[in-house]
């Protein structure tokens, strides 16, 4: 589940430190998104794997924008920010012991759901047109990740947390 405290931490930030932050926990979206795809491979989930690789990419092209933006309006140094990790935004640090498809994929999109939360902040705090367009582009971006996620727990089969067939069984 979302941590609302984190998110409402992330939005008293001013936009330098905001971005800094994000930056960071973009790149650790990546690592993460490594993570979640070796776990998809070790339950033999083909698609899973395919979209996790494209996510963690996705996550390091996103944080190589980010950095370009940062440098050119803030300056080359990118102060570290002590603020929530993504695990502590996220149930993503429960991962580690589960082999429930649905938790693994479940994860994935609280993932994009805070991702594209911190771009609609991010949006919000830019204080000028070209940093409201690349945020809400990306913040676009995290909701396209969102939605091929939602498909892919519809082809495996999950509703509400329950597979298909399950319902009723013990």
């Amino acid at each position: 589940m979302t941590d609302l405290e984190g998110l409402s931490f992330l939005e008293e930030l001013p936009l330098r430190e905001l971005l800094a932050h994000w930056i960071f926990l973009e790149g650790d979206k990546a690592l993460l998104y490594l993570r979640l795809s070796r776990k998809a491979k070790n339950l033999g989930l083909d698609d899973a794997y395919d979209m996790f690789k494209l996510l963690s990419r996705e996550a390091e092209r996103h944080e190589r924008k980010l950095r370009t933006l940062y440098t050119r309006k803030f300056g080359a140094e990118i102060p570290e920010v002590h603020g929530p990790s993504l695990e502590e935004l996220s149930d993503i640090g429960e991962l580690e012991s589960e082999n429930d498809v649905f938790a693994v994929l479940k994860c994935a999109l609280e993932l994009e759901e805070v991702a594209e939360r911190v771009y609609s902040i991010l949006t919000g705090k830019a204080d000028d047109d070209f940093l409201r367009a690349v945020f809400s582009y990306l913040g676009s971006t995290e909701k396209l990740h969102e939605r091929a996620i939602e498909s892919l727990m519809r082809d495996y089969g999950y509703a509400e947390g329950v597979r298909k067939g399950e319902i009723g069984a013990s």
